[in-house]
């Protein structure tokens, strides 16, 4: 299977988890997230995304890798456990420790040789801010609210992109 499908696998797990009511009679989303950043690598993904005080990070990460494994699974002809052993949550509780994530999130394919060109790596989020229009499933950080979209690419080009051929 292609990692280009497990993308699309995430992409429509977050519209679908940001579509879900709570119920019939409440049309509030069930589960109050964003999600700012993801890389899909070839045996792992990362993922930086934000919860409110209503949805626990233990929540939502329980849907998606749910939702992603059995949508993986069934396309791969197979049952059982999808994902090796438990995510890993980190509280990003400082600005240079987002740009920090942000950075490490982004180069990763770099690092594991599976590009030299990260803006041509179609399994990241990072194609969307360096063109300034991002999908309705995808929300800006707090680094990045703060900097019109214009003005993403020069920060991007700062913080992930001098290491690689652009």
């Amino acid at each position: 299977m292609q990692k280009q499908y497990a993308y699309e696998v995430f992409q429509l797990v977050f519209q679908t988890l940001k579509k879900i009511p709570k119920s019939k009679d409440n049309p509030n989303p069930r589960y109050e997230f964003e999600v700012h950043h993801l890389e899909v690598m070839s045996n792992h993904y990362h993922l930086v995304l934000s919860v409110s005080e209503k949805t626990s990070i233990n929540q939502i990460m329980q849907q998606v890798n749910s939702m992603v494994a059995r949508a993986l699974n069934a396309a791969l002809g197979r049952t059982g456990h999808f994902w090796e052993g438990r995510y890993k949550s980190k509280i990003l509780n400082s600005l240079e420790y987002l740009q920090q994530t942000i950075a490490y999130v982004y180069q990763n394919p770099l690092k594991a040789k599976m590009t030299k060109d990260l803006l041509r790596y179609t399994k990241s989020t990072l194609r969307f801010y360096w063109k300034g229009i991002l999908p309705f499933w995808l929300t800006p950080d707090p680094f990045f609210k703060n900097i019109p979209p214009p003005a993403w690419k020069i920060v991007l080009q700062d913080l992930v992109l001098k290491w690689s051929i652009v």
